[in-house]
């Protein structure tokens, strides 16, 4: 028994010992997770051959300043701001779309959605006092007495009279040479309107800017958030009658030296969007201020006609804040300023300027996109037209243009031929005389297609030429026929008419409209700008409700966009993007970037090359993770930088293990495409608003003769 049990405690010993040394004991060797061949890992931004889609919330400031309140239980009255009112105008949501190939077929999203969180602030009366003190400061009285009348800006003098007849109806003032902006004066004010404008005060649009920027701290808002000023003067015993006056340096033509900004039609009731220097810091503010004197630029002066356009359909216009609540025949009779403020902000500051579609694709040639752009003018001099230098400047094209994709390397080139043979053969289809045959009328576009397919040759030539190097092609016609019957158009941004790719643009200089004030330079920007993406701040998408407008019919108002820094405005304003276009332009390519990495890393998994992409999928991963934070953060540009990184991080290891990764190229494609029977795009010839994306002119006659106005 003593021995048995010895025995036992001494195995017991033993195993007690074994356990208790186990760092002599051989640990097993974790093995490697294996993962599938066809698996990049752990990603969190990146899906290969997914849209790359970012979702943000986004909030929006509304502040009032200067509008009467509803009471608590009372009516809101006709003049009044409702808050509660106002909210039921306004989108929750929005999801951009690449509008021209949407045309061709079921909307193209371009992956920046948004939610947005409205904040609604009233702005005290001890601000209402500073803000309205400082106007009263800044401002100049520019209306001049005469013979016992008052000479105004046109729109005042035209809303007096309920007339925009220089001819008949108005007196214009014979000023001395050096007072370059026109005035007008109204003899026998109409009996309709609910007051006569009697004085002018004019105050810098962009300082009024400054200032609300300046001073929103104030009200707890940060003047980085998007944010829309309403104004009201009118009611205070300090009110003046007032406009926004725009003669700075931005307005001044590039070639022709023609100030746009002391124009009488280019006095505003709005104005926002100045860029910043700073992009992390970038201010996003809008004002609109309907106690102002009527604007030229949204026939708001006349309240009298339904039918503005000539189309035969009512268009709504948003009139000054005195014809709300009266019973006079007036545009505002039985309308209530809280839900004409509503659409205001839903269809001009949300739709078009804080979160806009684009109108063509901002990648080029997916999933390939350009590193390199060359802004390619291609001059065609007709006879005894002014050399180049004098309506082109190449430099200011490219750099204004660079902004729009600061990452990539950008030059600009003037090629300079005769506008004779086949070219001025194909030019003269654009503008037939009534007893020319059509062109090509076998083709949708009668009048274009002779030209295009001249173009098309001409720019596959030059690319392959060129290889690594995306050509932006210009056609400028420096047309000296003074009988060309060119109507005014400056311009066209060109698609393919099968896909809705962009192509080239056209821009069109003739004695007229030389003489009306333009070059090429600011042209070639604007139409460049549509090449690249941009739309114009009047005419857009509206994705919750599905349409597409402009300004025309019950969206005619959305003209006000156009009274923004924005060289896309038709007001000859700004001859630089805007903070809006900036913003914009910044998240489509940061939604490009990623939506091309996926396609490549598509093509990789097709490759069954995986494994040897793995490691720099996941550090390009990383760095969109970081874009997109930026992103969240409103630092747009920063975003688009880094996602320009992890762009190059993943086409650049593709190419490196072998994978073949081609850009699309419309002018090798075209012609295939065609014989397949494309479905042709949507087109109106109308601005009015329509369900669903749709085609629409450059520009009607009704815009063009606002952009010629004195």
């Amino acid at each position: 028994m003593k021995v048995k049990a010895l025995g036992i405690a001494l195995l017991g010993a033993s195993l007690l010992a074994a356990c208790g040394n186990t760092d002599t004991q051989p640990q097993p060797k974790p093995q490697p997770e294996k993962l599938d061949p066809s698996s990049f890992g752990q990603l969190s931004t990146l899906q290969p051959g997914e849209l790359g889609t970012i979702e943000q919330k986004l909030k929006v400031n509304i502040v009032n300043i200067g509008y009467a309140a509803t009471s608590p239980g009372q009516v809101t009255g006709a003049r009044d701001l409702n808050f509660s009112s106002l909210r039921q105008e306004l989108p929750a949501t929005y999801k951009t779309i690449n509008r021209y190939p949407s045309f061709y077929g079921n909307n193209e999203l371009s992956g920046n959605n948004f939610t947005f969180d409205y904040n609604y602030v009233t702005a005290p009366k001890s601000f209402e006092d500073e803000f309205f003190a400082f106007l009263a400061s800044s401002g100049k009285e520019e209306s001049v007495q005469k013979d016992g009348l008052t000479y105004l800006n046109i729109s005042a003098a035209a809303y007096n009279c309920q007339s925009a007849d220089t001819q008949k109806v108005l007196k214009v003032l014979d000023r001395k040479p050096g007072d370059l902006t026109p005035l007008y004066a109204c003899p026998e004010p109409a009996g309709n309107i609910a007051r006569e404008i009697t004085g002018n005060w004019e105050v810098d649009g962009l300082a009024v800017e400054k200032w609300l920027g300046d001073n929103a701290g104030k009200l707890g808002i940060d003047p980085t958030q998007h944010t829309v000023f309403l104004i009201n003067w009118y009611g205070r015993p300090d009110f003046k009658f007032h406009s926004y006056s725009h003669e700075r340096p931005e307005s001044v033509e590039s070639d022709t030296g023609v100030d746009f900004g002391q124009r009488s039609s280019r006095r505003t009731v709005a104005w926002g969007g100045t860029p910043s220097e700073d992009q992390a810091s970038a201010r996003r503010l809008w004002f609109y201020d309907q106690s102002a004197n009527p604007d030229y630029w949204t026939n708001a002066w006349n309240i009298s006609d339904a039918d503005l356009d000539g189309d035969d359909v009512p268009d709504k216009r948003m009139p000054p804040i005195w014809e709300y609540g009266t019973r006079k025949a007036s545009a505002a009779y039985g309308q209530k300023i809280t839900a004409d403020l509503g659409q205001v902000v839903r269809y001009t500051a949300i739709d078009l300027l804080f979160t806009p579609s684009a109108l063509y694709r901002a990648a080029l040639t997916p999933p390939d996109m350009p590193e390199q752009i060359n802004v390619d003018l291609a001059l065609e001099q007709g006879p005894d037209a002014p050399a180049s230098a004098r309506v082109v400047n190449p430099a200011v094209v490219r750099e204004r243009l660079s902004v729009l994709n600061p990452f990539i390397k950008w030059t600009a080139s003037v090629r300079e031929t005769p506008l004779s043979g086949d070219v001025a053969d194909a030019y003269k289809c654009f503008f037939p005389l009534p007893t020319d045959d059509a062109c090509s009328p076998d083709y949708a576009d009668a009048e274009g297609e002779q030209f295009f397919q001249l173009a098309q040759a001409e720019i596959r030539q030059r690319n392959q030429a060129t290889p690594g190097q995306y050509q932006l092609t210009n056609y400028l016609f420096n047309d000296t026929n003074a009988k060309t019957p060119n109507q005014g158009l400056l311009g066209q941004a060109i698609s393919d008419g099968v896909t809705g790719t962009q192509t080239m643009t056209l821009d069109f200089l003739t004695p007229a409209l030389n003489k009306a004030g333009y070059g090429f330079t600011d042209t070639a920007v604007h139409e460049s700008g549509h090449h690249l993406s941009q739309s114009h701040p009047h005419d857009g998408y509206d994705s919750e409700r599905y349409e597409d407008f402009g300004p025309s019919g019950p969206t005619n108002f959305v003209n006000v966009g156009d009274e923004v820094h924005s060289v896309m405005s038709y007001n000859n304003l700004s001859k630089t993007f805007g903070q809006f276009n900036l913003d914009a332009q910044y998240r489509y390519l940061t939604a490009a970037y990623l939506t091309n990495s996926n396609a490549i890393l598509q093509l990789v998994r097709n490759s069954a090359k995986v494994p040897e992409m793995r490691s720099a999928a996941q550090q390009a991963d990383r760095t969109f993770a970081s874009a997109l934070n930026a992103y969240q953060a409103r630092n747009y540009r920063a975003a688009a930088d880094l996602a320009h990184q992890g762009y190059r991080q993943v086409i650049d290891a593709a190419r490196q293990n072998g994978v073949s990764v081609e850009g699309y190229k419309w002018y090798d494609r075209v012609g295939q495409l065609s014989t397949e029977q494309p479905r042709a795009a949507r087109k109106v010839n109308h601005m009015r608003p329509v369900q669903g994306p749709v085609q629409r002119p450059e520009e009607t006659p009704a815009l063009r003769a606002k952009r010629l106005a004195p």
